[in-house]
This record gives structure tokens, C-alpha cells and sequence, in this order.
């Protein structure tokens, strides 16, 4: 698995997924990827489309109809947490707040594995919040 914090405009965490080009059947396998994905978000990806360069990059991205990579690249910015409008935007929440509204949908336990590989990646709204404090307190 990879060091570097890569992250993408909502603050999904790259460097974590398993779609990710550099995860790949590293961090799971396709099949257990597209169970997982199907379990808890509901949606089934074929298993020869997950693959995904990160949204900060061009080429392959898994999530073709997001709504806030065009809203963030036609503001330049790094990320979410740059925005003047990060804490009342209405197309950030599409993505970066999905997680407790799945958690809250989903009657059995969560397992630590299922956590770290269809959860702790997702958790976009806490990575774009750490980004602007760290910032904040550097006077970024």
C-alpha cells in the first residue's frame, strides 16, 4: 500500500481506495471490490471498470458523473477545502458527506475490514475539514 496522501477534490482519499491504478488487486480483489461497492452504496461497477487514475489526474476516472470534479477544476482549485464556498456549497455534499447516510441505511455491524476498504476512503468531508485547519493554523 501506498504512503503518500493522495486526495481528491472532495477529499476522498485516493491513496486509499481500491480503485485506485496503484491498488488495484493489491488492497482487495475486483470481485470483493464490486461486492462491497454493491453492499453498502448500492451501485454495481463491472469488474473491468475498476480502475481509476484520481480525479487530480487525466485518464480513468471510476466516478464519471461527479459533479464536483468539474466545480472544482473550473475554480482551480487544489481541493474542496480551498473553496470560498466549502461550508455552503450544495454539490459538495453529493460526494463528500454520503457516508452517514449509508452507515445509517446499513442494519449489521461494519466490520474493521469493510471500514478500511469501503469507508475510511470515502470519508470526505472529515479529510477536506483536517485540510483547512492545518492550513488555517500554518495561515494558509
Amino acid at each position: 500500500m501506498m504512503n503518500k496522501k493522495i486526495m481528491g477534490f472532495c477529499g476522498y482519499r485516493c491513496d486509499l481506495c481500491p480503485a485506485y491504478v496503484k491498488n488495484v488487486d493489491i488492497l482487495a480483489k475486483k470481485t470483493t471490490i464490486r461486492k462491497g461497492w454493491n453492499t453498502f452504496f448500492g451501485f454495481d461497477v463491472p469488474e473491468e471498470k475498476i480502475l481509476c487514475v484520481g480525479c487530480n489526474k487525466i485518464g480513468c476516472h471510476l466516478d464519471t458523473e461527479c459533479p464536483v470534479r468539474p466545480c472544482a477544476q473550473s475554480k482551480n482549485l487544489q481541493d474542496c477545502s480551498f473553496c470560498d464556498c466549502f461550508e455552503s456549497c450544495e454539490i459538495l455534499p453529493l460526494r463528500a458527506d454520503i457516508l452517514d447516510e449509508i452507515k445509517k441505511k446499513y442494519d449489521k455491524a461494519i466490520s474493521k475490514e469493510e471500514y478500511e476498504l469501503f469507508f475510511r476512503p470515502y470519508s470526505g468531508r472529515e479529510e477536506l475539514k483536517k485540510q483547512r485547519k492545518t492550513r488555517c493554523a500554518h495561515g494558509i
